[in-house]
């Protein structure tokens, strides 16, 4: 039996919070212990798909971030660093083979275990491009220090290439599950003769598109617009609500507003899903391999996304959804238009998205990937 410890930042049940739970699960037999910076509704599920891994809340864990660039952030990360040493002194007490750190923001966590014997694995969920200073030291100490490096695509794989560690690298694709299928949730109140489209994720205009979407929506012609309605579900990151008041401006600004419903996320996101005819993954940043994607192809919905990332990947372009190019707010009009005055072709997509899921992306697919990936490493 193992020793493991996960390392984990975040307990919003985002796409890398769920990923977590199947790999977690990769690991049963082991003594498996998940180090958490914030609580959260990823505690609850952690206990109930997870009951035997032990959830420790380190509150002091040190996360990589700009802010910390400045005077006072240096100060308090160098604050977090001695106070989380007495967190990893207990963990490494009680035994430790294999640490996994599921993030590249918690790069500073590999420090303490540099001269140690214990197994380090980084899973990148993230592209942060070598082009500002505090990325490329990311990338560069992630891919030293670790002894395998996991990307969730082979746009996250070849940002790290060529830094000088490219044989640790390697690629496995997430895969998820919607557990309960239950004809029992609550239904959503939509409009049955709208086409009805939405964007889940965070509000992060500057990441997720929001405002992107909302350009688009004025390219399109008023009479195709009027058979539609967009939902934005999705909440901003806690002292980051400025971004929603942001959204919401540009929504009255563009005079839209009979045509969005804004929504929080909601933990229950497949209601939101089975209400859906179309999803929409507008990012504007290199987004990595986002689970909305893997979410909508499950339901048999088309998907439209944006040419970034490893989201060109996921969708078969003109199979089973759209890409339109970056950041165009005319590109992405367009291949909503196409579904919106096509619903036979709609629909066909939706089936070959579902069918795509189910050979490539299911939470079976995953172990599979994951388990060879993992046994190259441990073995």
């Amino acid at each position: 039996m193992r020793n493991v410890v996960f390392f984990h930042p975040s307990s919003d049940l985002y796409g890398a919070d769920k990923i977590l739970i199947y790999i977690m699960k990769n690991f049963k037999g082991d003594r498996v212990r998940l180090v958490l910076k914030t609580d959260g509704p990823f505690v609850g599920l952690v206990r109930r798909e997870c009951p035997e891994v032990r959830i420790v809340m380190a509150p002091s864990m040190p996360v990589a971030a700009k802010k910390d660039l400045k005077p006072g952030g240096i100060v308090k990360f160098v604050k977090s660093l001695l106070t989380f040493g007495k967190v990893i002194g207990k963990l490494k007490a009680e035994g430790m083979d294999v640490m996994y750190v599921n993030t590249l923001a918690l790069v500073p966590v590999l420090f303490f275990f540099r001269r140690s014997g214990v197994k380090k694995i980084i899973h990148v969920h993230e592209i942060m491009t070598n082009d500002k200073l505090l990325h490329r030291l990311l990338n560069g100490f992630a891919l030293k220090l670790a002894d395998a490096v996991i990307c969730v695509s082979d746009a996250v794989r070849r940002n790290l290439c060529g830094l000088g560690y490219d044989d640790k690298l390697q690629t496995v694709y997430n895969g998820i599950s919607f557990k309960s299928g239950s004809e029992d949730l609550r239904k959503m109140d939509v409009d049955a003769d709208k086409v009805n489209m939405a964007l889940i994720g965070r509000i992060k205009p500057k990441n997720k598109g929001q405002i992107l979407l909302l350009e688009a929506m004025t390219k399109m012609h008023r009479e195709v617009l009027k058979k539609t309605r967009f939902y934005f579900v999705g909440s901003p990151v806690q002292g980051q609500e400025y971004m929603l008041a942001e959204v919401e401006r540009k929504i009255d600004e563009l005079g839209l507003r009979e045509y969005v419903t804004m929504m929080p996320f909601v933990n229950d996101i497949e209601i939101v899903y089975r209400a859906m005819d179309v999803i929409i993954v507008p990012s504007v940043f290199d987004d990595p391999f986002p689970t909305t994607v893997l979410e909508g192809m499950y339901w048999g919905r088309p998907v439209i996304g944006t040419a970034t990332g490893g989201i060109p990947e996921m969708i078969a372009d003109g199979v089973t959804g759209f890409i339109a190019e970056r950041d165009n707010p005319d590109s992405l009009a367009d291949k909503i238009t196409a579904l919106v005055t096509d619903k036979a072709l709609a629909a066909r997509m939706g089936e070959n998205g579902r069918r795509r899921f189910e050979n490539n992306f299911t939470e079976e697919a995953f172990n599979v990937r994951f388990g060879e990936a993992v046994r190259r490493i441990l073995d």
